[in-house]
């Protein structure tokens, strides 16, 4: 157990072109200022990570601390006082949940063999609601003269995108904050999905009404 552990949490293919696939702890200790640029620079205003504290989480059962880093999309962990990363890869999908947060992420195929970390609004079997959370880098803006007043760089909360993960389909699928393109992704059951919006006056760019939409569909 101790071994599929260790490998949970150092072997993994990262979904991104500018990171590099990790093979061994070595290579994890070595990449580290890579997967965080970031990291020396205290200049920079806010957080990359959704949650700035570590967290107690579970992945496979066992317990550690951990944060989201939504600009680099990986989970920093601290296990037994060493950080290490558990990074989105086809071979280790499994859920990192947060549990005193009631929250859970895991890893999905945005593109062809391309992964990266959702978190489970909603599920039903193999059927998924999925939350995409961005933090992005605003790069420093410098003073042009005496008279302008320099912004410093920082990280900043974009909005969540919200996915469908299908049973009969691999890739997730992106819901459109327009309703005729929105109820187009539901195929058959569009219709359905409609009047229920209709009825009960659904929002569909809020997750909690997304959530009610996501309950009725897979009760259909």
């Amino acid at each position: 157990m101790k071994s599929i552990l260790y490998t949970l949490l150092f072997v993994s293919t990262i979904a991104f072109s500018q990171q590099t696939q990790i093979s061994n702890l070595r290579d994890v200790f070595t990449l580290k200022n890579n997967l965080d640029p970031y990291s020396a620079n205290s200049d920079i205003k806010g957080t990359p990570f959704i949650h700035t504290e570590f967290e107690n989480i579970t992945i496979q059962g066992k317990k550690m601390k951990g944060r989201y880093n939504a600009n680099q999309d990986y989970i920093e962990l601290d296990k037994d006082g060493k950080t290490v990363f558990f990074l989105p890869a086809i071979e280790y999908r499994y859920e990192v949940v947060f549990t005193d947060l009631n929250v859970t992420y895991r890893a999905f195929e945005y593109e062809e063999f391309k992964y990266t970390f959702y978190k489970i609004s909603a599920q039903k079997g193999k059927t998924y609601l999925l939350t995409k959370e961005f933090i992005k880098l605003k790069q420093e803006v410098k003073a042009k003269s005496n008279f302008d007043v320099p912004k410093p760089a920082k990280f900043e909360r974009k909005k969540d995108v919200h996915y469908m993960k299908f049973s009969d389909q691999d890739i997730v699928i992106e819901l459109p904050t327009r309703k005729s393109r929105f109820l187009s992704v539901f195929g058959e059951e569009s219709g359905a999905i409609k009047s229920y919006i209709k009825k009960e006056r659904l929002n569909i760019k809020k997750e909690k009404d997304l959530i009610k939409i996501f309950e009725y569909y897979v009760a259909l």
